[in-house]
């Protein structure tokens, strides 16, 4: 393992690994973070001054202990430098930074890493068993590569958002960005296994990923169904939670708020809500297209007792169901803090936060939470230094 930086490895079992980090937004850096907690020194590369677009992202204009909120919460246990891209003293800088990492990951647009003389390629050059990562929106080829690439857009794009919302609206997305997380998520292990097979076989790695991808991936039972049978998904007339799939499914109304229930055998569900025999005496697609009239069967019943009931009788009746909360109610419940979803974890200028840490655990390791998210260029001297120290 080299000792380049050593001080600032975790104890997981990625400590021999380093990270050079170019990525901005959300996809590259949760997927960096994520290096970073299982262990591996990771070098957030920023531009001079402002630091990398996220900083400036703000929710409604509110920024916490000087920092914006959405930066704070995917850019721990990293060390932070700066380098002007298009200086030619910051861009040899870092090609022999270069030397000592083991990964690069970048998310530009496709291109824009070659136009600087930073591609995979020219990086070879510098070190001939690197492992270089690359987000994008809609992968390296094909004629939308230079197009923007946004999470909600390519939900739109790919279908994911036709999927949500009544037959007589318009198809609804998902709030959360889930195609920058899930993207992250395929980009670290995507990484970690290049990683591998570059240390194995002395070879580099070329790793690209896109949120059209991930998108697809999602969807790959309605994509293979879509691809292979005359079957068409349409959305049903009470919004159910998926076109492909029998009522009960998605979100149901109660007397003092909502609850959600999925997939119930329809004997069951007909004993539970007192469902006519002839209503569920028919076939599977028979069945299927009943599912608006037994959401509306099912809407009458529930709108007769509040929630937590509803809840509790469901699932001593043994239906699969759950309340409908926010966030702000899930982080402050006692599930969640029985397993230390949530963390305390330090800000630039030694104030803290409490932010979703790794939500896994690993035996033998611990003290995930090892280093404060930085402020720019907060490890500028620190990884010079360090430079000069190798010689090179």
């Amino acid at each position: 393992m080299s000792d380049f930086l050593d001080q600032y490895r975790g104890n997981g079992p990625l400590r021999d690994i380093t990270v050079l980090d170019f990525t901005q937004m959300m996809m590259g850096p949760v997927a960096t973070q994520l290096l970073g907690d299982m262990g591996a020194l990771v070098i957030k590369v920023e531009r001079p001054v402002s630091g990398e677009w996220e900083r400036s992202y703000n929710p409604r204009g509110r920024r916490l202990h000087g920092e914006s909120p959405y930066f704070l919460a995917m850019n721990r246990n990293k060390l932070a430098m700066t380098a002007d891209l298009t200086n030619a003293d910051d861009r040899a800088m870092i090609c022999d930074l270069v030397k000592h990492c083991d990964v690069v990951v970048e998310n530009f647009r496709p291109g824009v890493m070659e136009r600087l003389g930073l591609g995979y390629d020219a990086l070879l050059e510098h070190n001939p068993r690197l492992v270089y990562a690359s987000g994008s929106g809609y992968g390296p080829k094909g004629p939308l590569i230079h197009r923007p690439g946004q999470d909600m857009l390519l939900q739109c794009m790919s279908g994911l958002a036709a999927n949500s919302g009544p037959a007589d609206g318009p198809p609804v997305p998902v709030g959360a960005p889930v195609l920058d997380a899930s993207t992250a998520f395929l980009l670290a292990f995507s990484i970690v296994s290049a990683v591998h097979g570059a240390r194995a076989n002395g070879t580099p790695r070329l790793v690209q990923a896109s949120l059209l991808g991930t998108a697809l991936l999602i969807q790959c039972q309605e994509a293979l169904v879509a691809m292979n049978t005359d079957l068409e998904w349409q959305r049903s007339e009470a919004g159910i939670a998926a076109p492909w799939t029998d009522a009960p499914y998605g979100v149901y109304e109660t007397a003092d708020g909502f609850i959600a229930m999925s997939m119930t055998p329809r004997a069951k569900l007909a004993g539970i809500f007192s469902l006519p025999a002839a209503m569920i005496d028919c076939t599977d697609d028979e069945w299927f297209l009943k599912r608006d009239e037994v959401n509306l069967v099912l809407k009458e019943r529930l709108k007769h007792k509040p929630a937590a009931q509803w809840i509790d009788e469901l699932t001593e009746a043994g239906m699969w169901v759950a309340p409908v909360q926010s966030v702000s109610e899930m982080v402050g419940q006692e599930q969640t803090a029985a397993n230390s979803y949530v963390e305390e974890i330090s800000t630039p200028g030694g104030n803290s936060v409490r932010a979703i840490g790794l939500p896994v655990t690993m035996s033998g390791m611990d003290g995930v939470n090892r280093l404060p998210v930085p402020y720019i260029g907060e490890h500028d001297a620190v990884v010079r230094a360090a430079l000069r120290g190798t010689g090179t």
